[in-house]
């Protein structure tokens, strides 16, 4: 059997305690969104994070990260096993933006291994019952797919790349007119006659997207003011690496959620499932693009920092 030869360095472990210990934080203290079907149990913000750990610390070090922090706050059988799929989703992203991974013995193009891990959890899918009954649910997963056929190595050339030349500060006024223009949106799911029937009554989730709304629009005011000289192609390639991660994180906690239904662990009539699945697609879109907002915000703007401060490095 061909293994994975990982050597860890103190910074490895140092980095990867920091992000478990920052996703365990997350998960108890930021509010989740209510899963649909699963009253019990919510969909928490460190789903936003983890594809951040995959690309700064690589892939193998991220999927830990996620994993531990996720494990070190599990209540229940169904939280324990949906910790791997905030791993899975570092893993995926972080593996999207690396040119070349290293598997034992053997060097592999990143964005292959993105696609495989991606493509399995569509065929898993698919080998369930419900999938064979929802056939169009993985639409997300699908695109993330074939984002990673289409960009092949071109994301994580975009992302190794980086910033420009220019390294001074100046502060970027249009990230800056964007948080600006995002933070009263807040205040308007909070308050005023738009929450809706489709979020506040049915799901109850419209206060989670206020609080969304005030974190990218904090984000991007900060991001703004600190100042951004970064390429369009490396917000681009941090976005796709972001989204495939989420929509991988997604399809592990669907799986997951399957499979206990099935066990009788979850008590949930299973002939619900498949019109479950598709009527919430919509709000499922709607969540994993707003992670995927989120994760590109913050992980422009924390990696740029990371490397204008000499701290980020290439592991071989």
């Amino acid at each position: 059997m061909v293994l994975m030869k990982l050597k860890l360095s103190s910074r490895d472990l140092a980095l990867t305690a920091i992000f478990a210990a920052l996703s365990a934080i997350v998960v108890r203290v930021v509010p989740g969104i209510p899963i649909i079907g699963l009253s019990s149990a919510s969909i928490k913000f460190d789903a936003a994070l983890a594809p951040i750990y995959g690309m700064i610390i690589g892939p193998y070090l991220g999927f830990l990260a996620g994993l531990v922090g996720g494990l070190v706050v599990a209540s229940s059988l169904f939280s324990i096993l949906t910790s791997f799929a905030t791993a899975i989703s570092a893993f995926v992203a972080g593996s999207a933006v690396k040119d070349m991974l290293h598997i034992g013995n053997t060097t592999i193009k990143g964005w292959k291994i993105a696609t495989a891990a991606i493509g399995l959890l569509i065929l898993g899918w698919y080998a369930t019952w419900v999938g064979q009954e929802a056939p169009f649910y993985p639409i997300l997963h699908l695109a993330g797919f074939f984002v990673l056929l289409l960009g092949r190595g071109r994301i994580a050339k975009a992302f190794e790349k980086g910033e420009g030349s220019d390294r001074n500060w100046r502060p970027d006024l249009y990230f800056m007119l964007i948080g600006v223009f995002i933070l009263p949106l807040g205040f308007v799911f909070s308050s005023l006659s738009l929450n809706l029937v489709l979020f506040s009554v049915a799901y109850g989730i419209s206060g989670v997207f206020m609080l969304a709304f005030y974190i990218i629009g904090g984000v991007a005011i900060v991001y703004g003011i600190l100042g951004s000289r970064v390429k369009e192609n490396y917000v681009m390639a941090v976005a796709l690496g972001s989204y495939c991660g989420i929509i991988a994180d997604h399809m592990v906690g669907n799986l997951v959620f399957i499979q206990l239904i099935d066990a009788g662990v979850l008590k949930v009539p299973p002939e619900i499932l498949p019109p479950l699945f598709m009527g919430v697609l919509p709000i499922s879109a709607v969540e994993r693009l707003l992670f995927t907002t989120i994760a590109t915000v913050v992980g422009v703007g924390l990696i740029s920092s990371i490397r204008r401060a000499g701290l980020y490095w290439k592991r071989e």
